[in-house]
């Protein structure tokens, strides 16, 4: 092969060269892409914190009508000085049999104020259970955004593998015609080692971000993934100020607390109404034998509160602290929302301007090193070493292009709870 020959690669060159001799192999067919809004919609019918969420909310909801119910009422049935019970053999002169009910009567408002709580803890629940389906699904999304990056980064470290391998290919010629050195040729095969203990450290991540994808559907982790859709930048265009108003109004976390709130201060009143009596009516019916006639009696009961400084007081005492104690974790839970929020639209915010630089200075200037250096090479005043350095520099950008825009990504999709809106592209 003539020197000018086998000396003439450009980048553009060495990428095609890549290409063609990956063309070259048997092909494999290529997995299905599976699309995040595939996943979303398999996430909400099997994940298994959903599931039990959702049927936590569905229990709540059924606990207002039992509270606002009266008590069960008491059948009564008596048999006095009577000889056998389906026999008048025997029978005394004051014998009877009777029959009566009885029914248990709060104070007037005590079982509207439970069932008035018990709502405000379903609305608290239906909250959660919206918090725990959109906590997976940006559980899910994160994950996913990590899958499609380390996919891409295998991509990028494959193909540097492969020219690489060219450039070892050139290096081994030269240095057997004598117009090279063997430390070139020796750079090169450390380089390839290099790549491929770093290709399996990639492949290793992406078997753990599958099985947690896997874990998050519910599925076996045997089960098929397929491949990831295009990793594609969701520009942020709200902004922080809004985010936090949003936050306040639409995180269920947030809401769930003041469902909490209302709840805790019902149970306030309700403890007020406990100082009040309760009432009980009965009505029996009693046959007394021949020598009397049937009779009705009514009787009417009231329960006292006798021990209220012990019972009922201290009643009233715990419905206050829980009372206050709800409105503690509701600042808490608003403020952990705030600073979750600036966080993350921070660390987006962020990532845009990198991502801007990689794409709109750092990538190109070290392409254009790249083809300086190679255009050097061709005439010997670079050596080896620094050819493989820009090409390794090149690549290195490309890969950390794709991780921040994963983080981009995932910061928007840890968003999406907090404020309650969909922020990244389906």
């Amino acid at each position: 092969m003539p020197r000018r020959t086998c000396l003439h690669f450009s980048f553009a060159v060495l990428m095609s060269l890549c290409a063609a001799a990956q063309s070259g192999s048997v092909a494999q067919p290529a997995d299905a892409q599976t699309s995040l809004a595939a996943l979303v919609s398999e996430l909400k019918e099997r994940n298994p914190e959903i599931q039990a969420a959702r049927y936590r909310f569905e229990a709540a909801m059924k606990r207002p009508s039992q509270a606002g119910s009266l008590p069960d009422p008491k059948l009564n049935l008596s048999n006095f000085g009577v000889g056998h019970p389906v026999s008048a053999l025997n029978d005394s002169n004051f014998a009877y049999r009777g029959l009566g009910i009885t029914q248990e009567l709060p104070f007037p408002g005590k079982l509207a104020l439970a069932s008035e709580q018990a709502k405000k803890e379903a609305d608290s629940e239906r909250e959660m259970y919206g918090a725990a389906l959109q906590d997976a699904i940006a559980r899910l999304k994160a994950a996913y955004f990590e899958w499609a990056s380390l996919v891409k980064q295998i991509e990028i470290t494959r193909r540097n593998r492969d020219l690489l391998q060219r450039f070892e290919e050139i290096a081994r010629n030269r240095y057997s015609v004598g117009k090279g050195i063997q430390q070139e040729v020796l750079k090169a095969q450390v380089e390839l080692s290099s790549l491929a203990q770093e290709l399996e450290i990639l492949r290793q991540k992406r078997a753990s971000v599958e099985a947690q994808i896997q874990y998050l559907l519910g599925r076996d982790a045997e089960a098929p993934l397929g491949q990831p859709a295009e990793l594609k930048l969701s520009p942020l265009n709200a902004e922080l100020q809004s985010l936090l108003s949003a936050s306040e109004k639409n995180s269920p976390r947030v809401r769930a607390q003041e469902f909490l709130i209302d709840s805790r201060a019902v149970g306030v009143e309700r403890s007020k109404k406990e100082y009040r009596p309760d009432f009980a009516l009965s009505v029996q019916w009693q046959h007394t034998g021949s020598n009397f006639p049937d009779y009705y009696a009514a009787t009417a009961e009231v329960k006292l509160p006798l021990y209220f400084w012990r019972k009922q007081r201290f009643g009233a005492e715990e419905a206050e602290s829980k009372l206050r104690e709800a409105k503690e974790i509701f600042r808490s839970t608003r403020q952990e929302a705030a600073y979750l929020v600036k966080e993350q639209f921070l660390a987006a915010k962020s990532s845009e301007r990198l991502l801007e630089l990689y794409k709109s200075g750092t990538i190109p200037q070290a392409t254009l090193a790249l083809d300086s250096t190679t255009s050097a090479y061709e005439v010997g005043k670079v050596d080896f070493l620094t050819l493989l350095n820009s090409l390794s520099s090149v690549l290195t950008f490309e890969k950390q292009y794709y991780q921040e825009l994963a983080r981009h990504e995932q910061a928007l999709a840890r968003l999406e709870p907090l404020v309650g809106q969909e922020l990244t592209q389906p």
